[in-house]
């Protein structure tokens, strides 16, 4: 059975739809990412899981139970959902460590400090554990956050931006750490964000936005390589256009070929401009009948007098 089910749900602000009709089921252990660009309701639809925000159409239905929403309840919420709001939501007057406790007053002291050293390791806070939670940086205390939504081993966990305030080396290390627990505790998750690259790193399905409607759902892998509209695609990644005769031909900078084969068959005499290493893989720029475009590589293709490349076909 789907741990949520979420059916024609649709919220609105002063009378005006946000989030419009939208439909999409989560399996347990599953992580689902809601990708769209600012203003397109993606935090409107997570609040509304949640059951924080009234909605007058659809419905919210976790494990087999319909959550009732901000105008049903005196205290909004449901109680077994966590949330990790970009407001961080954490308690100004105690340090991180008793942050963490708050969550876990209902358990045994073993337990509690138990979960307390598990959590502070995952997230990188155990130098912090004395601090007050107002001296901590802003990416600590986001950290703080995910910590203290973990605390008592939710079976769904909500995240909006979890992760926008930490510098790259953090991000990526951190980020890590949550995701391998999260599967490791087969711990479902639904989480916002408006970076495609995140999006791919992280979930098992992604639910595309636009302007308050669900667009599309499916895996990383077919969003990256057959995106159905340029805007769509340009969540994933860099695009080149070139004018062949009289057709525009879009493809990415990784979609290329020194030889022909049965994906990449479309055959384009080019001439090599310049490199920019940029460490692990360079941009290589090149120019075919007068225009400009790059492609991306580990090794030297700066010899490619031609390439083969494969073309991504829109809707729009």
């Amino acid at each position: 059975m789907s741990i949520l089910k979420v059916k024609d749900l649709t919220v609105s602000y002063d009378k005006k739809p946000v989030v419009r009709k939208c439909s999409f089921t989560l399996e347990p252990g599953e992580i689902a990412v809601v990708l769209g660009a600012s203003g397109d309701g993606k935090t409107t639809l997570l609040k509304a899981v949640a059951g924080l925000l009234p909605h007058k159409e659809g419905e919210v239905i976790y494990k087999g139970e319909r959550v009732r929403h901000s105008n049903e309840k005196l205290v909004p919420g449901h109680d077994e959902i966590r949330l990790v709001d970009q407001d961080f939501g954490l308690d100004p007057y105690h340090n991180v460590e008793e942050n963490i406790r708050l969550k876990l007053l209902r358990f045994d002291k073993e337990y509690q400090t138990y979960r307390i050293q598990t959590l502070l390791r995952l997230t990188n806070l155990t130098t912090y554990k004395s601090y007050q939670a107002t001296h901590i940086s802003g990416g600590q205390q986001q950290r703080l956050a995910i910590a203290r939504a973990l605390a008592d081993e939710p079976e769904l966990l909500l995240m909006d931006e979890p992760f926008n305030q930490l510098d790259f080396q953090t991000k990526t290390k951190i980020s890590g750490h949550v995701k391998r627990y999260l599967k490791k505790n087969k711990i479902s998750a639904l989480m916002v964000t408006h970076n495609g690259v995140e999006a791919m790193e992280w979930a098992d399905k992604i639910i595309y936005m636009e302007k308050g409607k669900i667009k599309r759902i499916d895996t990383p892998e077919n969003f990256f390589n057959l995106p159905q509209s340029k805007r769509e695609a340009s969540f994933f990644g860099d695009l080149n256009k070139l004018k062949i005769k009289n057709d525009l031909i879009y493809f990415r900078p990784s979609f290329f070929s020194a030889e022909k084969t049965t994906s990449f068959k479309r055959l384009l005499k080019v001439q090599f401009k310049e490199r920019q290493n940029l460490g692990w893989y360079s941009i290589f720029t090149f120019s075919f009948e007068g225009q400009d475009f790059q492609l991306f590589s580990t090794e030297d293709i700066s010899n490619l007098t031609q390439i083969y490349i494969r073309g991504i076909q829109f809707d729009d």
